[in-house]
This record gives structure tokens, sequence and C-alpha cells, in this order.
């Protein structure tokens, strides 16, 4: 394998990560938008796997939670009445 299909390979892996990111925060809106009590048992769950992130010192895993959290509440992303 040359560095340059490692370089595809990193570039592929990490539209994939954005993707799926996407994805679980569209999921995540619409669950909480048909059941409001969902929004707040996943604050709870985001801020627990953030603390634990941080305890372990995966400061770009938490950063990842922390921005995932607050668009979360963000209205920007709220869906259309």
């Amino acid at each position: 394998m040359t560095s340059a299909d490692l370089e595809r390979l990193k570039a592929s892996l990490s539209q994939t990560k954005t993707g799926t990111e996407a994805l679980l925060l569209c999921v995540a809106q619409v669950l909480c938008e048909r059941d409001s009590s969902f929004r707040v048992l996943l604050e709870e769950k985001l801020e627990t796997v953030h603390a634990l992130l941080e305890h372990r010192g995966d400061h770009e895993a938490a950063a990842l939670v922390g921005s995932f959290g607050r668009a979360l509440i963000d209205p920007a992303f709220k869906l259309p009445s």
C-alpha cells in the first residue's frame, strides 16, 4: 500500500465519520422532536460520555461529543413545524 493509498483511505474514513455523525444528529433530533423526555436523557448521557472522554485524555472525542450536545439543543437545528 502506497502513501497515496493511505491518504485516500484516511480521507474516506474521515468522510464516513462525518456522514455517520450527521446521520446520528438527524436521528437524535427526530427522536427528541417526537418525545421531549428523550432530549433530557440524551443530554445527561452526552455529559457523562464527555466527562469520561476528558478524564481518559481523549480530547478530540470529547470535543466531538460536546459539539454534538450543543448542536442537539441549538435552535438552528430544530425541525420546521
